[in-house]
């Protein structure tokens, strides 16, 4: 019985030894890039390279007058389909879709180019092909031109974007041709908008100096505010872009947290990679942390993602010092960031930022378990490991 005793001893010795050997912690010293000192944190506003050369904006002019005026009216792109009737030529009458040359290819004649073109001024020059090849005067030549579709155009947006680049703007999905003689005349552009664009690279950061927004088309300038988007002081009439235009969103160097909210041209809503593989659930799926948990509005903070991921919560002494871990990033960096919170520390600090940051899109947190549970996991895996021994000499 003694030697049963020194046996039982000595295997709980190892047994806690091989597991608290084996317990994962997390670090004390997080690569917070020195940004984080347990208490505050900050996020950087770097300044990354850009594929937009800066110092041409010095050397471009401006619209001015009917130039700055044509900015706003919708140009005819690659893609865009037209319904054309002609007055006395009911065999030409159809669908035309400008080919990828943004050329319009007419059976009666030459190709006509309708790169930048609108509606009504590419009326004219069919009306005027007409004229020159003689099969009408010029006061009885009749020419009825509609647009049907809008097709997707190519922008670049650079800046103080969540995603920076060239992306596509207006997608719609594809319709057959009886369906779009069934739609009504005068195709709406908005998919082609300034707004349309940013938010197609990801919506402005909040450090992004919406006064100073930036158009360039042709080695020429447009600056235009969005001011009004966010605080709703008035009307803001868009640009409307044509295939090739860019975008700058220049940076005010400081964050602006009344941008970090849903509006037309900030996220709605972002998507935040969770964990909560901790007890007393075992698994994702156990804590309720499927798809629609991932997804905060735009404007989340820590806490609110720790909520959503089911950090919080349970019998208050075993899960009062649970912790969460967020993996994020500076504005305009790519270097992760690791920030560790106690769930105390984000009750009793929800309403600081530094304590309990914004979410930025595509963040991670990640729940770890209270000491208690740790212990509890411990005894229990010690258990595991000594009951069937003593169960095996009992017998």
């Amino acid at each position: 019985m003694l030697r049963l005793s020194i046996l039982l001893k000595s295997l709980f010795l190892v047994s806690l030894l091989v597991l608290l050997s084996g317990c994962a912690v997390v670090p004390k010293n997080l690569d917070s890039n020195e940004q984080d000192d347990g208490e505050f944190f900050k996020r950087q506003i770097l300044s990354t390279p850009s594929a937009f050369d800066h110092s041409r904006l010095g050397s471009m002019s401006g619209f001015d007058g009917a130039d700055s005026e044509a900015l706003y009216q919708t140009r005819l792109a690659r893609g865009d389909t037209l319904q054309i009737k002609i007055g006395g030529m009911a065999e030409y009458d159809g669908l035309y879709q400008v080919t990828s040359e943004g050329e319009l290819d007419l059976p009666f004649g030459q190709s006509l180019e309708t790169s930048r073109h609108t509606r009504k001024t590419l009326k004219e020059s069919i009306e005027d092909e007409l004229v020159r090849l003689k099969w009408f005067h010029r006061e009885t030549v009749r020419v009825d031109l509609s647009v049907v579709s809008l097709a997707p155009i190519s922008v670049s947006v650079y800046g103080a974007v969540y995603n920076p680049g060239r992306v596509s703007i207006n997608q719609r999905p594809a319709l057959k041709a009886e369906e779009q003689i069934a739609r009504s005349s005068g195709a709406y552009s908005a998919g082609r908008s300034l707004a349309s664009a940013i938010m197609a690279a990801g919506g402005v950061r909040p450090d992004a100096d919406l006064s100073n927004i930036v158009v360039v088309r042709d080695n020429r300038v447009l600056t235009i505010s969005l001011s009004s988007l966010v605080n709703g002081s008035g009307y803001v009439r868009m640009p409307t872009l044509i295939d090739g235009d860019q975008l700058v969103v220049f940076s005010t160097g400081e964050v602006n947290t009344s941008l970090i909210r849903p509006t037309e041209i900030t996220p709605p809503g972002l998507r935040v990679f969770m964990s909560n593989l901790t007890a007393p659930a075992l698994s994702n799926a156990q804590s309720a942390v499927g798809s629609d948990s991932t997804r905060l509005p735009y404007g989340s903070s820590l806490l609110d993602a720790a909520i959503s991921a089911n950090c919080i919560g349970g019998t208050h002494q075993a899960n009062a010092s649970r912790s969460i871990v967020m993996v994020t990033r500076n504005f305009g960096g790519k270097k992760q960031l690791v920030v560790r919170r106690s769930i105390n520390q984000l009750l009793a600090n929800s309403s600081n930022s530094l304590v309990n940051p914004y979410m930025i899109p595509n963040d991670g947190v990640a729940c770890y378990d209270s000491r208690f549970t740790n212990f509890r996991d411990v005894a229990r895996g010690i258990s595991e490991v000594i009951s069937p021994i003593l169960l095996g000499r009992l017998l």
